[in-house]
């Protein structure tokens, strides 16, 4: 199953999400917005190609996109969230869910009443720091651990 990827915000996660993004043998395109639009322009002079850039979220939202990924500012993420799925997209977000408990609850009504897919994903996870580290580890390098 193919889909199409709209990367919300491509600061200091979102830039390097974009790569893992793009290397994805399932993603088919691959879609850009950022409040600060040299930031996009920075991750494609690295090479990472987006098929499209918005303006807004909210051109984002309206577009063919099938999902998103939200890396923005976390007291941000629950609204960007909350937008997403109400405009029919799968969210996959950088933590915290969001800073609001009721932000939290809405998030969870919306995936019940749409059955979209919602991810949070623990960004630390694939931090280059901690992929170097798990590499080395896994070589044996550290000794016995």
């Amino acid at each position: 199953m193919s889909f199409t990827l709209g990367i919300v915000g491509i600061g200091q996660f979102g830039s390097h999400f974009a790569e893992l993004f793009a290397a994805h043998p399932e993603i088919d395109a691959l879609y850009a917005v950022d409040s600060v639009p040299e930031r996009i322009d920075a991750v494609e002079a690295r090479g990472v190609r987006f098929d499209k850039r918005f303006e807004t979220l909210e051109d984002l939202l309206a577009s063919d996109v099938d999902a998103v990924a939200i890396f923005t500012q976390r007291w941000t993420h629950g609204e960007h969230a909350l937008a997403a799925l109400r405009a029919g997209k799968h969210v996959y977000s950088a933590v915290p869910m969001a800073i609001h408990e009721d932000e939290i609850r809405q998030i969870t009504e919306e995936v019940q009443r749409t059955g979209l897919v919602y991810m949070m994903g623990e960004t630390s996870q694939y931090n280059a720091a901690v992929v170097l580290a798990r590499r080395i580890h896994r070589s044996g390098a550290f000794g016995e651990v």
